[in-house]
């Protein structure tokens, strides 16, 4: 079923966003954590720069999880016996999210980090 236009493709994705907050728990963790590492943003007085760096990374590990959560859904629809290949296939998607949050922390620690030793001293 096609959307018809704009409005409809926004709405489908609207509800995917909302369906994944009701169901999975890591989004919640995620937007908690999101939520404190901007507030440490703002605290510490990040420039327009950084803060680009924060949104693109927050934006890629939300989309990240929101495409491993199609992924699990669709294995889990189709084929929802424990085999090699279905185990595979969700630890890589699940992988794709380690990433891209080891990448958000790794950049935020340097962001943030030497701007709270310099209040510290």
């Amino acid at each position: 079923m096609k959307n018809k236009n704009i409005f409809q493709s926004i709405r489908c994705a609207a509800n995917g966003i909302a369906e994944c907050y009701k169901s999975e728990r890591n989004f919640m963790e995620y937007t908690a954590i999101a939520l404190f590492v901007l507030m440490l943003n703002i605290l510490l007085h990040c420039a327009v720069w950084e803060y680009i760096v924060f949104f693109a990374l927050v934006t890629a590990a939300f989309s990240a999880e929101f495409l491993n959560t199609a992924i699990e859904r669709v294995i889990d629809t189709y084929d929802n016996t424990v085999s090699e290949k279905n185990r595979f296939i969700k630890d890589a998607a699940a992988g794709g999210v380690l990433v891209i949050a080891l990448a958000f922390f790794a950049s935020e620690a340097v962001i943030l980090v030497p701007k709270a030793l310099a209040l510290i001293k």
